[in-house]
């Protein structure tokens, strides 16, 4: 396999640290950071009160501290909202000036740890304070597109804040919430949907005919018969992929979707 790596130019992170940051992290996001060490990372996120997703990041230990890696168009919100919950207590919650990289190959001198989501697949994301410690850089676009095939979504404008519940969002769901942890904010609702319910509709990735990006839009069936939403789309190399979110039954049936009057495929 050839060797990819990319710097994100889109990710930030942020350093928690203080004797109570543990305490602090575990009491409010929705994953637990006492199964993680320091050669390996988590999936979490920040939920709403009533449940939804407010943000998305992965964290890594970093010695006694913790490293979060974020969208760095929620950066300062999220460092806000942090502040907010952290009153009267020992931590210390600054942005950390680290690029983001992203490859499909382990780097043994850099600060590496293996994505999770990508279950049967080696990629990995490294923090470096230097650009020039990175070697052949190339576009990121190949991860884009695996993003989309694998359907990970993150960040920002592919899970707008407040819109998505977990449980509607599989890699999410099955990497990002613990429900053995204990309390943490949203816990209540994400919980009354797993051991009371099921999810009406679910996150998905489209191929969509169109020649460049379009506007996000409702999603048709082939009656026009409204099924979802266009959440993000965007162009890679030739073909536009995009996240929606659909009804579960129009889902399990692979139709064939419209939206701004172009056709639109249901990835496996």
């Amino acid at each position: 396999m050839k060797k990819k790596i990319s710097i994100l130019k889109n990710r930030s992170i942020i350093r928690i640290s203080g004797k109570d940051n543990l305490l602090f992290l575990n009491n409010i996001i929705s994953n637990d950071l006492k199964k993680i060490n320091n050669q390996n990372i988590s999936v979490s996120t920040l939920l709403s009160p009533q449940g939804k997703i407010l943000f998305d990041f992965f964290i890594s230990k970093n010695n006694k501290d913790y490293l979060i890696e974020c969208s760095s168009e929620q950066l300062n919100e999220l460092i806000k909202k942090l502040k907010v919950y952290s009153l009267r207590l020992d931590v210390d919650i600054r942005e950390e000036n680290f690029h983001v990289f992203v490859s499909n190959y382990f780097i043994q001198d850099q600060f590496t740890r293996k994505d999770i989501r990508f279950k049967d697949l080696k990629i990995y994301r490294h923090f470096s304070k230097s650009k020039d410690s990175i070697f052949n850089l190339i576009s990121s676009e190949w991860y884009e597109k695996l993003k989309f095939k694998y359907k990970c979504p993150e960040g920002g404008l592919e899970i707008p804040a407040n819109k998505l519940y977990p449980f509607e969002i599989n890699v999410i769901y099955e990497n990002a919430i613990d429900f053995n942890k204990g309390c943490f904010i949203g816990q209540e609702v994400v919980a009354r949907v797993k051991y009371k319910g099921s999810a009406k509709k679910k996150y998905i990735s489209l191929k969509i005919n169109s020649p460049n990006s379009i506007d996000n839009d409702n999603i048709y069936d082939i009656n026009k018969k409204l099924v979802g939403s266009l959440i993000y789309n965007s162009k890679i190399c030739e073909n536009v992929f995009g996240f929606g979110l659909i009804k579960v039954e129009h889902i399990q049936n692979n139709l064939e979707l419209n939206c701004n009057k172009f056709k639109a495929y249901i990835l496996d």
